[in-house]
C-alpha cells in the first residue's frame, strides 16, 4: 500500500552509527532476546539501541565473530622475502651487498624501508662484521686436533700452564665512552671525549696462571720488541714465575704457554727457551680465542679507558696499579672454561668461537 511505512518512527538512536562493530557479549544478548525471549528483530533493536540491520544480521551469522576484511597485500610475499634471504647469504660478497643490491640481483623492485621489513620478518638485518683472524683448512684441523687432545683436562692439569701474551695499551677511552647530560650540554667540557691524531701507547707482556698472577712487562714507549728484548726482558720473569708455581705445588710440572709470533720462534728466541729449560705447549695458529689471557686484556683495557690516561705516564702509572689490583677472581673463570672452549672448537669443526 503507497505510503504504508511513511509515518513509521525509527526505532534506533540517531547517536548510533550504522554498522557498529558488536562485542561478543552483544552478540550473545541479541541472541538471547530472540532464541530465548522470542522477541522481534525490531524490538531487539530498540531495546538495545542498535541499527535493525545489525541485529538481523547478527541473528544471521549466530555467534560467530565476523572475519576482518583482508587489508592489502603485503609488496614483498614469503616466497619473494626468501628468494631475497638465500641471495644475500649466498657467500661472503653477498653477504657485504646492499639490501637494494640484493633486490636488483632477483629484478625486485622495492624501496629501502621495505627491504628492510621484508628482512627483519626472516629475521636478519645489518649488523657490523666480527673481526676474527683468518683460518685456513690447516688451521681449522690443527685447531680441531689441539681441542680434542685438551678437551678432557681438567682444573687439575689447566692450572699448570702459564698463559703469556703481548697487548698495546694506548692513551684515551676504550671503547664507546658514555655521559649523562641533557641535548644542550652536548658540548661541556665534562660530556667531550678528546680525540687524538695519533695515539701513542705501551706495549706489555703479561702472564697468568690456574695457581698465581705473573708478572707484568712494560716496555718503553717506541720499543720495538724483537727476539733478544723479548729473551733478555720478558723470559727471565716468566723462568722466575713457573719456577715460583712449581714451589708452590712442590713438583716440576709448569708449561709456557706463548703463541707462534715471530719474537717468540725465532731462532735466538728458542736458544733461550733451552737455557731455561722450558717445557712449551703445542699452540694451534691463529687461536687467541683459546688462550684467557685475551680475556684478561679486555678487562684491563676496559678499566684503565675509564680511567682515561691522557699521557704516556699515566698510563703507565694506570697498568701498574690496575694489574696489581687483578684478583684470582678476575682470570680463574677464564682458565676454568678451557673444557667448554676446547668443545666449541670441536663443533665448529675447528672454526671461531665466540671467545
Amino acid at each position: 500500500m503507497p505510503g504504508k511505512h511513511k509515518n513509521r518512527q525509527s526505532y534506533r538512536d540517531p547517536e548510533i552509527p550504522r554498522g557498529t562493530r558488536l562485542s561478543e557479549a552483544q552478540r550473545i544478548e541479541i541472541l538471547t532476546l530472540f532464541h530465548r525471549a522470542k522477541w522481534n528483530q525490531s524490538k531487539i533493536a530498540k531495546e538495545l539501541q542498535l541499527a535493525r540491520s545489525t541485529v538481523q544480521l547478527t541473528i544471521k551469522r549466530g555467534i560467530c565473530t565476523p572475519t576482518k576484511p583482508a587489508g592489502r597485500p603485503p609488496m614483498l610475499t614469503t616466497r619473494k622475502r626468501r628468494r631475497l634471504v638465500q641471495r644475500a647469504t649466498q657467500d661472503a660478497l653477498h653477504r657485504r651487498m646492499s639490501y637494494e643490491e640484493i633486490s636488483q640481483l632477483e629484478g625486485i623492485s622495492a624501496c629501502r624501508r621495505t627491504l628492510t621489513k621484508a628482512f627483519e620478518k626472516e629475521q636478519y638485518h645489518r649488523r657490523k662484521a666480527t673481526e676474527k683472524p683468518l683460518l685456513t683448512p690447516k688451521h681449522m684441523d690443527k685447531r680441531y686436533i689441539w681441542a680434542d687432545c685438551h678437551e678432557h683436562w681438567d682444573f687439575d692439569a689447566w692450572k699448570w700452564v702459564d698463559w703469556t701474551d703481548e697487548a698495546i695499551f694506548r692513551i684515551g677511552g676504550f671503547g664507546d665512552v658514555w655521559v649523562t647530560r641533557k641535548a644542550e650540554e652536548k658540548y661541556e667540557p665534562s660530556c667531550l671525549t678528546p680525540k687524538f691524531r695519533h695515539r701513542p701507547g705501551l706495549m706489555v707482556h703479561g702472564a697468568i696462571s690456574g695457581i698465581s698472577k705473573g708478572p707484568l712487562t712494560i716496555f718503553d714507549e717506541g720499543t720495538k720488541v724483537n727476539a733478544q728484548v723479548y729473551s733478555h726482558q720478558v723470559l727471565p720473569r716468566v723462568h722466575q714465575h713457573i719456577r715460583q708455581m712449581e714451589r708452590e705445588l712442590g713438583a716440576f710440572r709448569g708449561i709456557l704457554m706463548k703463541d707462534n709470533a715471530s719474537v717468540h720462534t725465532a731462532k735466538y728466541t728458542r736458544a733461550w727457551h733451552a737455557y731455561y729449560g722450558f717445557v712449551k705447549m703445542v699452540w694451534p695458529a691463529n687461536s687467541p680465542d683459546l688462550n684467557p689471557i685475551e680475556n684478561v686484556w679486555r678487562l684491563l683495557k676496559y678499566r684503565i679507558g675509564k680511567r682515561f690516561p691522557k699521557t704516556i705516564d699515566e698510563l703507565r702509572q694506570y697498568l701498574i696499579e690496575e694489574w696489581d689490583k687483578l684478583t684470582p677472581e678476575d682470570y680463574l673463570k677464564y682458565i676454568k672454561e678451557m673444557p667448554v672452549r676446547c668443545q666449541a672448537v670441536k663443533q665448529s669443526t675447528g672454526g671461531h668461537t665466540k671467545w
